[in-house]
């Protein structure tokens, strides 16, 4: 199994837990790709993964820069053109592995279309 979907499909599982009702995954366009797109509590959301091993320097958070945001949010403005929720937020989920245990760390509203780069939290 390829190691995006793996972690992909854990990362499904643990929003639907969380009450999210998942709409899409891979949604791509001509700007690029959102990993998952779902809805929770009136709102759609944008949804990025990132997987790192424990010990890694750069959290999966950092690894998300100002061309990475720019084209989930051109992709999500593209999406929701043709949708009549205009209610959305972008959402980082950020999954951690040591060994066989795996923590979940959900950001939501992470940045929004007027930000450059992360809201202050």
């Amino acid at each position: 199994m390829q190691k995006g979907k793996f972690y992909e499909d854990k990362a499904v599982s643990y929003l639907k837990i969380k009450g999210y009702v998942i709409l899409k995954r891979n949604f791509r366009s001509p700007f690029g790709e959102i990993d998952i797109i779902a809805k929770d509590k009136g709102y759609t959301c944008f949804i990025e993964v990132k997987a790192r091993n424990h010990n890694y320097l750069v959290s999966g958070k950092e690894a998300i820069d100002f061309r990475k945001i720019e084209k989930i949010k051109k992709t999500a403005l593209f999406y929701v053109s043709g949708n009549s929720n205009r209610f959305f937020r972008f959402d980082v989920l950020e999954i951690i592995q040591d060994r066989d245990f795996y923590r979940y760390d959900l950001i939501k509203g992470a940045f929004d279309c007027t930000d450059s780069g992360w809201k202050n939290r």
